[in-house]
């Protein structure tokens, strides 16, 4: 299973690479950047993309004047050449790929690869030969592992090893095998990753995901949104953040789906389902004056002819006043028709529903959209917030989003405070409210319901912390 789909996409990362380079201008231009930011939208694998100019300019899919993550030497025994294109590896991970041109080299930076369809991410792990190197692949740790195959595969008839730990045997068999005979241990796991080879085959990540949403196994988390006052915090709302509940009871984070429904068009039955579970929670609970709870949505979203009327009809169907629902644009893909997005967004205005950026600055066209449509609040995203407190930090780009706000008469939210240096920089700074694992985690609503909603409506709930 994990052979077949991580080889595929790494497969069609080197493709998407090759694409890239045949339509860039190699000038660093916004061209440029929107093509580098659309292979990274459209690939689950890739985390960054940048570009590196023979005139020593580079640039990224965050920043047109330069990259900004360093591109450095690797040793030889890290590298893997393969004529125009190079494969960098560290701690036995794939970590880049890079294309080499006449005018510059064209680099993929990927994320960890993680077992997304059984989470089990421990679990096993494999090595593979490569003209006469052995290379580890997928994630393993340090406890004591035991090898159940070995033989050629693919088309290329590479020679592999698959081993896998006690916790894959117990996940992947359970109370089939007894544990007392290797054989028989030996025998039943092969037999379980047979088995979930084929039934991956068949079925696919997307039949995965839409019988995950036609099982209603998408679930909401709640991550609070404070305001200071008074030396402590005021949670005045709350994020939804959407897990997929796994068949043995564990969650699976969205990096690891959503940019997969984004490109097969599940995402909007995925957000239609995730507002009805956050209405159906939220008609039942008492919540204090101006309490809001946003909701992410795609750009394509907003462009659907009736998703004002059909959210609209929910909130009345519900008793819910529409001042308490906000929606986040995020920016993983663009607008295809602003003046779609436009109309709909202005009926939900219209009625009381707040309309957010979400992580401003990072995306297509972040101030382009806030000329155009009527979105009331920008998110911070959290890599202008990491490096608060660093050699890093990126002050001059954020006092220029926060300047931005303050003319344009935008409300502002920061993501990702995970410290009180950030908390304080950001309030010094001037930003209204903050979110981040500094103040919670995202959490199951009858969780977020006990701990941050407070049961008098007139009354609030403030976090204290230390």
């Amino acid at each position: 299973m994990l052979s077949t789909l991580y080889s595929g996409l790494y497969r069609e990362s080197f493709e998407q690479l090759k694409t890239l380079s045949s339509k860039l201008s190699y000038q660093c231009s916004n061209e440029d950047i929107e093509l580098m930011n659309q292979a990274k939208s459209s690939n689950l694998f890739v985390d960054y993309v940048d570009l590196h100019l023979t005139n020593n300019h580079s640039c990224s899919i965050y920043n047109s004047e330069k990259a900004g993550r360093p591109f450095g030497s690797f040793p030889p025994e890290d590298e893997l050449d393969f004529d125009d294109v190079t494969l960098i590896m560290e701690n036995s991970q794939f970590e880049e790929m890079r294309l080499h041109t006449s005018q510059g080299t064209l680099r993929f930076i990927f994320q960890q690869p993680r077992n997304f369809l059984s989470n089990c991410e421990m679990c096993l792990y494999m090595t593979v030969n490569v003209d006469g190197r052995t290379i580890q692949l997928y994630h393993h740790a340090d406890v004591p592992y035991r090898e159940v195959y070995e033989g050629p595969m693919g088309e290329n008839k590479m020679m592999i090893k698959l081993y896998i730990n006690q916790e894959g045997v117990d996940f992947l068999v359970g109370e089939l095998v007894d544990m007392v005979s290797v054989f028989i241990i030996l025998l039943g796991v092969l037999f379980a990753v047979g088995f979930e080879l084929n039934q991956t085959e068949r079925k696919g990540l997307t039949g995965l995901l839409n019988e995950a949403i036609e099982s209603n196994a998408l679930k909401p988390f709640y991550q609070p949104i404070v305001r200071p006052e008074g030396g402590e915090y005021k949670v005045v709302g709350g994020e939804v953040l959407v897990r997929w509940l796994a068949s043995n009871g564990e969650y699976i984070p969205p990096d690891t789906f959503i940019p997969l429904a984004e490109q097969n068009g599940t995402i909007h039955k995925i957000t239609d389902q995730l507002i009805d579970n956050v209405l159906h929670h939220l008609k039942s609970t008492v919540l204090p004056e101006r309490f809001f709870v946003s909701v992410n949505v795609s750009p394509s979203y907003l462009e659907r002819a009736d998703t004002a009327e059909n959210l609209l009809s929910k909130l009345k169907e519900c008793g819910i006043d529409p001042h308490i629902l906000s929606l986040e644009i995020t920016e993983r893909t663009k607008f295809s028709d602003l003046n779609k997005a436009s109309e709909c967004i202005e009926t939900l205005t219209e009625q009381g529903i707040s309309i957010k950026l979400d992580d401003c600055g990072t995306g297509y066209g972040a101030f382009s959209y806030l000329h155009i449509l009527n979105i009331d609040t920008i998110k911070i995203d959290r890599m202008f917030v990491d490096g608060i407190g660093t050699e890093n930090f990126k002050i001059k780009i954020l006092d220029s989003i926060l300047a931005f706000a303050r003319e344009s008469k935008l409300h502002v939210v920061a993501e990702g405070i995970e410290n009180k240096t950030q908390a304080d920089y950001l309030i010094g700074a001037g930003v209204e409210m903050l979110q981040g694992s500094y103040f919670g985690d995202p959490v199951p609503f009858d969780i977020f319901k006990t701990t941050f909603t407070p049961s008098d409506p007139l009354s609030s709930t403030h976090i204290l912390i230390q």
